[in-house]
């Protein structure tokens, strides 16, 4: 685990821009407790300048571990990320 915790540091202080994403372009999931409201999940854009957007459900947006019948994986190991970047950020900035 500290392996990935190393490599997921790693990637945070590296700027970044894969050449599979789009500027100016949406990326849509539905979440995994959507009920068919298929318009409900996470979506996150990117513009031209590089500044990232996200949008989410009002009501939040889950999604479920392997034993909890996910079907967003990749997913959820982005949002522990995304929580881990969070985490650091809070800890060199805080925001009063």
């Amino acid at each position: 685990m500290k392996d990935i915790a190393k490599t997921i540091e790693k990637i945070l202080l590296t700027p970044f821009f894969p050449q599979e994403l789009n500027a100016k372009e949406n990326y849509f999931r539905t979440h995994d407790d959507c009920d068919g409201e298929m318009y409900k999940g996470i979506s996150v854009g990117f513009t031209e300048d590089g500044d990232a957007w996200l949008n989410a459900c009002p009501e939040g947006c889950r999604f479920r571990t392997y034993f909890g019948g996910g079907r967003s994986l990749r997913v959820r190991n982005a949002l522990i990320v995304l929580a881990m970047a969070i985490k650091l950020d809070n800890e060199e900035h805080t925001i009063k």
